[in-house]
């Protein structure tokens, strides 16, 4: 007889890699969203959500490993391709953002065209995932489809949330402008970005504040 399954409480603590990252432990960073990720596996036995993978691809570019990076974003872009993602709290367009930005560090346009596929896939979606309807207009942001004055005219009424999507469309606007060779708009825009005061969840932040100092000592 199958032995009933327990709660994983009773072995050990849910890693919090989030708190890793904002006190730039990276190893155990690394450590905690591998973790949480296989624990999600264990609860679901299937791929069931983007969030954990994108963070892992996350730490690995701020520890240096930016071609790793890559890699991870981009099997997340191919998982939520072909729908193997039940869950996600940016509708998944969260992979194929994150993998434009590294397309464009990189310069590479097979990932760039793997972005833009996993884009453009999502936005011709008839009904938009949960959570998704910010995500949506960063996308056509970066696909200079509206502008950030556009963006920044429909933020949230709420403080925070407000806060949060003005640090996202400061990085994105930022991204699509290193893209065309704008280097000094990169560093003005993302010198505006204000550190939040509980960074955990914006992965953005912690790329933008691991590269804007490598901008500010460039002469482009």
């Amino acid at each position: 007889m199958r032995e009933e399954d327990r709660d994983w409480a009773e072995f050990g603590e849910t890693p919090w890699p989030l708190s890793s990252l904002e006190s730039g432990d990276y190893q155990a960073a690394l450590s905690g969203f591998a973790t949480r990720y296989l624990l999600n596996y264990r609860m679901h036995m299937r791929v069931h959500s983007d969030n954990d993978i994108c963070g892992f691809g996350t730490t690995l570019w701020l520890m240096g490993d930016r071609a790793g990076a890559a890699q991870v974003w981009s099997r997340v872009c191919e998982d939520a391709l072909k729908g193997r993602f039940t869950y996600s709290s940016t509708g998944t367009f969260k992979g194929g953002l994150l993998l434009w930005f590294a397309s464009v560090w990189l310069k590479d346009e097979d990932w760039h065209d793997e972005a833009a596929a996993l884009l453009d896939k999502l936005l011709r979606k008839k009904q938009p995932a949960m959570g998704a309807s910010f995500y949506i207009n960063l996308a056509r942001l970066l696909r200079r489809e509206v502008s950030l004055d556009w963006i920044q005219s429909g933020f949230s009424d709420w403080p925070e949330s407000r806060n949060h999507e003005a640090r996202l469309a400061l990085f994105y606007a930022g991204v699509s402008a290193y893209e065309i060779g704008d280097v000094g708009k990169t560093r003005q825009l993302w010198s505006n970005v204000q550190k939040p005061k509980e960074a955990e969840g914006e992965l953005e932040y912690y790329l933008l504040a691991h590269e804007l100092p490598k901008l500010r000592k460039s002469k482009r």
